[in-house]
């Protein structure tokens, strides 16, 4: 598909998945990713009584290049510039349309957001499905902060569009950036 606007406004939401809206607006912000030239990817960070807190995409190639702007790292940026405390972001959900990378699986532990969940699996590069390969302190801090890592509660219509989404994206930027010899994961 290629129209991804039309596909999400005229997509119908579970009330049976608790995770439908917030993964269609992570999906609105993946897609604005890929309109801006980058790869697509959007989060959405709730709070604890599901709320949009904030929201944000990848931002590698938006501007200067920024290999640190994936989306869940946009996200975290702007939390910790805001009001909020590290116990808010232990109530705090993070809705992704990818599974998180090491880099910003790293950081979400440190950051200490309480409940990480994605969309599409990345059999790339996610870390979620490859958490016992963290080096021991990360394991121990994430255990120790009771974290929750995981797939969002959302259709496998939308887990398909998150993979759609990111890989077109991907796609595009193979065709416009020198090559890059083996393809990584680069959300």
């Amino acid at each position: 598909m290629d129209n991804w606007e039309e596909y999400l406004n005229t997509f119908v939401p579970s009330e049976k998945l608790r995770h439908e809206e917030a993964a269609i607006r992570a999906l609105w912000m993946a897609i604005t990713a890929s309109q801006l030239g980058t790869y697509g990817v959007g989060a959405v960070l709730l709070d604890e009584e599901g709320e949009v807190l904030i929201e944000g995409h990848n931002e590698v190639y938006v501007g200067d290049f920024r290999s640190d702007l994936h989306a869940e790292m946009v996200v975290v940026n702007r939390f910790e510039e805001g009001p909020w405390s590290r116990d808010v972001a232990r109530r705090c959900t993070l809705i992704t349309s990818l599974e998180p990378c090491p880099m910003c699986m790293t950081r979400l532990i440190f950051a200490g957001i309480g409940t990480v969940l994605h969309l599409s699996d990345d059999s790339i590069g996610g870390m979620v499905q490859r958490r016992s390969a963290l080096p021991p302190i990360f394991r121990e801090i994430t255990e120790d902060q009771n974290q929750v890592w995981g797939r969002a509660e959302c259709s496998e219509d939308l887990r398909r569009a998150a993979f759609h989404i990111w890989d077109q994206s991907r796609d595009e930027l193979d065709r416009r950036l020198p090559s890059r010899g083996n393809r990584a994961s680069e959300e």
